[in-house]
């Protein structure tokens, strides 16, 4: 895997039972696993993989009988399994900006494009080896409790707030923002000026408080241990409904997806094929979006929900800009070694 991402799930839920353990069980390879009703995904578990099942697994359970088993999506592991010829996952699911660089690696099969309805999918969602599924937002949080007036609605006022700023301890999403809040416009950001943005971080090194993952970063806005800072947005949704005193705009958002894929050499592919465009379908993802708040990549979902919902949901926009996975898969690797360098000085 390329060294300028270490994780496979940016969202860093916690893997559920592993398919590994149910084939040692059972004695089973992956294509008896498939014969005998079961198939193999790697999710990032958790939340993400409690609305996989009621939105896609489900279904496809009563289309085909088959049901999904869900391992954790070691980036690593599937490197090593389609080395050595011995694939067991038949989808995969993980960041979109880690699976492109699988796909630059090799380890994922080409999708069949006639499954998929590029008319209905926002431009960009789909690849030759993948397809994006869903849009987060990379947002302003503030607590409301220690900010009682005038919340940031952009960058620059976050820049400018008097008070402690939390951020995420990585460059990519930290350097955008970093850009926004120095006055680039969204649609310039890329190729993205990494000493402009280093030069803007400096600015506010002093009130920065670093989280490493998202579950600490939500922590910190809602205990009050920062005024405000960057989250994405389904860390602090369900705790905003909840009461919790924190609040969060998408404006300037950075989009960020997961994406679907089918490793290559994968034991049951055609079977694969079919279920990556299930999840695509805009019925899956309206009731994806029903369970967790995070846009569809099919516009057709849209028309399918209510406005209630459709008013939380990240969704490409003039006022947001999508991660650009292109980038960070050439670039990743020398960007993260100058972000770590700048953390240091």
């Amino acid at each position: 895997m390329d060294k300028g991402f270490s994780r496979f799930n940016r969202r860093e839920f916690i893997a559920g039972a592993g398919a590994g353990t149910l084939a040692l069980i059972t004695g089973l390879s992956s294509t008896a696993l498939a014969q005998a009703g079961r198939m193999i995904m790697a999710t990032g578990g958790g939340a993400l993989e409690d609305a996989y099942r009621k939105a896609v697994f489900s279904v496809w359970k009563e289309k085909t009988g088959i049901d999904i088993i869900t391992t954790s999506n070691e980036g690593a592991r599937l490197k090593a399994m389609v080395e050595q010829g011995k694939t067991e996952w038949d989808v995969l699911q993980g960041a979109a900006e880690e699976v492109i660089v699988f796909a630059r690696q090799g380890l994922l099969e080409k999708l069949d494009a006639s499954k998929f309805d590029k008319g209905q999918m926002f431009p960009g969602t789909v690849h030759e080896h993948f397809i994006l599924t869903d849009f987060a937002a990379y947002c302003i949080a503030w607590n409301k409790q220690n900010v009682k007036a005038n919340p940031p609605q952009n960058w620059k006022e976050l820049w400018a707030l008097n008070g402690r700023i939390a951020l995420w301890k990585r460059p990519f999403q930290t350097l955008e923002v970093a850009l926004l809040a120095d006055g680039v416009e969204l649609k310039d950001l890329y190729p993205l000026d990494v000493e402009r943005a280093l030069k803007s971080l400096d600015k506010i090194k002093s009130k920065i408080v670093w989280w490493a993952r998202g579950a600490q970063g939500a922590q910190l806005l809602i205990d009050g241990e920062v005024e405000a800072g960057a989250i994405w947005n389904g860390r602090v949704h369900a705790p905003k409904l909840s009461g919790a005193p924190v609040d969060f705009t998408l404006n300037q958002s950075i989009l960020v997806s997961d994406a679907w894929a089918i490793p290559k050499g994968a034991p049951n592919a055609a079977k694969a094929q079919d279920l990556v465009a299930l999840g695509s379908m805009a019925a899956a993802q309206a009731e994806f979006a029903k369970h967790l708040p995070y846009g569809p990549a099919n516009k057709g979902a849209l028309a399918l929900l209510g406005p209630e919902i459709k008013a939380v949901l990240p969704q490409p926009s003039e006022t947001n800009r999508i991660l650009d996975i292109e980038y960070w898969a050439t670039n990743g690797a020398a960007v993260n070694d100058r972000f770590n360098k700048w953390l240091l000085a």
